[in-house]
């Protein structure tokens, strides 16, 4: 049997049945690094392009919307194809590790599991930050307390309905330049608020997008495994 070659890249001539699976390894950290990058610039463009238009306000109000509407959905469905199991704070800690909205290297995360009722996480680098403060500290607080206060605990709870994530400390940084930038508390307990499902979520779960199942690989792999 011949061994498969994987591409390092797509130099060379077009293949019109180019898949994923015929990547190597390194080829795929390097797509999946850029992939995660880009749901920050589309995020960028469009709440840019509504606080252009309607403000500050707005951009927050969508931004929490947003992040209600696709984070629960997307969560189960990364721990169904990674099979993460279990429902304390190291699920809370694969899921967020695996998760978009943490752009490998773009946000420098780093996590300290105490056990699975209690942990830490802190961002020595937060590239969205760094977007927002040459704006001013109003920018800011809306996104590191206004947007953060309305989504961290619906990504948490998509894991536990008893987890809250709570701020150790978060910008606007004082002293300046500050590093860590934030630092953030995750912890299990009965007396959690369980949050309701969002009217967003409920309607995002209807979308083409939520209920798509992948098909197996060209070798037969399952794309969820059994």
């Amino acid at each position: 049997m011949t061994e498969r070659k994987y591409r390092t890249d797509y130099s060379g001539d077009f293949d019109p049945g180019f898949r994923f699976e015929d990547l190597s390894r390194e080829a795929l950290v390097r797509l999946v690094r850029e992939y995660a990058l880009i749901v920050h610039l589309l995020d960028r463009s469009c709440l840019t392009a509504v606080g252009l238009r309607y403000g500050q306000e707005a951009v927050e109000e969508i931004a929490i919307e947003e992040w209600k509407g696709a984070s629960p959905i997307y969560t189960q469905r990364i721990r169904e194809i990674m099979r993460i199991e279990g429902d304390g704070v190291s699920a809370i800690f694969k899921v967020l590790q695996l998760d978009p909205g943490f752009a490998q290297h773009y946000m420098d995360v780093e996590y300290e599991l105490i056990d699975e009722t209690h942990g830490f996480f802190q961002l020595r680098s937060c590239g969205a930050l760094l977007d927002v403060e040459p704006f001013g500290e109003r920018s800011v607080t809306g996104m590191c307390h206004t947007i953060e206060d309305g989504t961290f605990d619906i990504t948490a709870q998509a894991v536990n309905p008893k987890a809250r994530i709570r701020p150790v400390h978060r910008p606007p940084r004082n002293p300046a330049g500050r590093v860590p930038h934030c630092r953030w508390e995750v912890v299990i307990d009965d007396d959690t608020e369980t949050l309701p499902e969002a009217d967003i979520t409920r309607m995002t779960r209807g979308t083409t997008a939520a209920r798509h199942r992948f098909p197996a690989m060209r070798d037969g792999t399952p794309h969820v495994p059994g």
